[in-house]
């Protein structure tokens, strides 16, 4: 007889893919509503839960067309980072990307911003790395 398991370690992680957007010393940026269960009011890049079957990448590219309306294309795996949420224990994996199209236009709440101006900003504790990341490599204009 095999017992149910329980306890944290029988939790599954949710995968959550996020598209870190970079292009011209700009990084694609939204914030999430002040009514979110998650990170209320922080800012945040573009990303949502990894589909079964799907790859990360590809979820990455998914959740960015689904939710700025920009295709992008995926470079590489920039980090990766276990985390909370309010549904349980995720792994955030960070992508770096650039638009396919660099005229597109972001659908609101996201907007192009100069790397630089992020110091303001307030983002969920596991984008540090990234923010860290993006400030070593793109903060210079």
């Amino acid at each position: 007889m095999t017992l149910p398991m329980t306890g944290p370690r029988c939790m599954v992680r949710t995968q959550i893919a996020v598209a870190v957007v970079v292009a011209d010393g700009r990084v694609l940026v939204g914030r999430r509503s002040v009514a979110a269960v998650d990170a209320p009011g922080l800012h945040e890049f573009p990303g949502g839960k990894v589909e079964p079957g799907e790859q990360p990448e590809s979820a990455a590219a998914r959740e960015c067309l689904e939710e700025v309306g920009l295709a992008i294309r995926v470079r590489r795996r920039l980090d990766a980072v276990r985390a909370e949420s309010s549904t349980g224990p995720i792994d955030v994996l960070f992508f770096v990307a650039e638009p396919a199209d660099a005229t597109e236009v972001p659908r609101a709440p996201f907007e192009w911003r100069r790397v630089a101006a992020l110091e303001a900003s307030l983002f969920p504790r596991a984008n540090a790395g990234v923010l860290d990341w993006l400030r070593r490599h793109h903060g210079g204009s």
